[in-house]
């Protein structure tokens, strides 16, 4: 469709708020020609789209962020740190991260801890986060859980800021 001539429909989809930014997301890397998704929602790449890129940040970088998170967002840093080069998935993580809540429910509550710590990327002047994080995408083209996994070098750096020792 020729958007210059002619205005794109507009549809109003109720979306939860704790999901908000991770649509914004999308939506930009789409505009921007970078996430993997196209003009009508299908996978153009055969990969669902990464949300991180840890070679832009630094050491000092990741460990102020970390300090300047919350007790939420840093429990779940320091469970992917934990578990370097593994791929986690958000049902594990949101269980680790709220461990009296039932399992969807504390799903649900990391999507608005990892929602907000996108959010305060920007300040650090970054558009990726400096750990992976992914959908799943099933056989059938369904979405399933997203995935997180922090390089070693990374949770190394976690690690060192959390004051917790290396594994042995």
């Amino acid at each position: 469709m020729d958007t210059a001539s002619s205005p794109e429909k507009v549809h109003n989809v109720p979306v939860p708020e704790r999901y908000l930014p991770l649509v914004y997301q999308v939506l930009a890397e789409a505009h921007r020609g970078e996430g993997a998704v196209e003009h009508g929602g299908h996978d153009t790449r055969g990969k669902p789209p990464v949300y991180g890129d840890p070679t832009g940040w630094t050491e000092e970088e990741v460990a102020r962020l970390y300090r300047e998170s919350t007790p939420k967002q840093r429990t779940a840093f320091e469970y992917l740190a934990e578990h370097p080069d593994r791929e986690v998935r958000s049902r594990e993580l949101g269980r680790a991260v709220y461990p009296d809540d039932e399992p969807d429910v504390a799903e649900g509550r990391l999507y608005g801890v990892l929602g907000s710590f996108g959010r305060r990327s920007a300040k650090y002047g970054k558009s990726k986060w400096f750990f992976r994080a992914y959908r799943e995408r099933h056989a059938d083209g369904k979405l399933g859980y997203f995935v997180y996994e922090m390089p070693a070098e990374q949770a190394a750096w976690i690690r060192r800021a959390s004051g917790r020792p290396d594994p042995a």
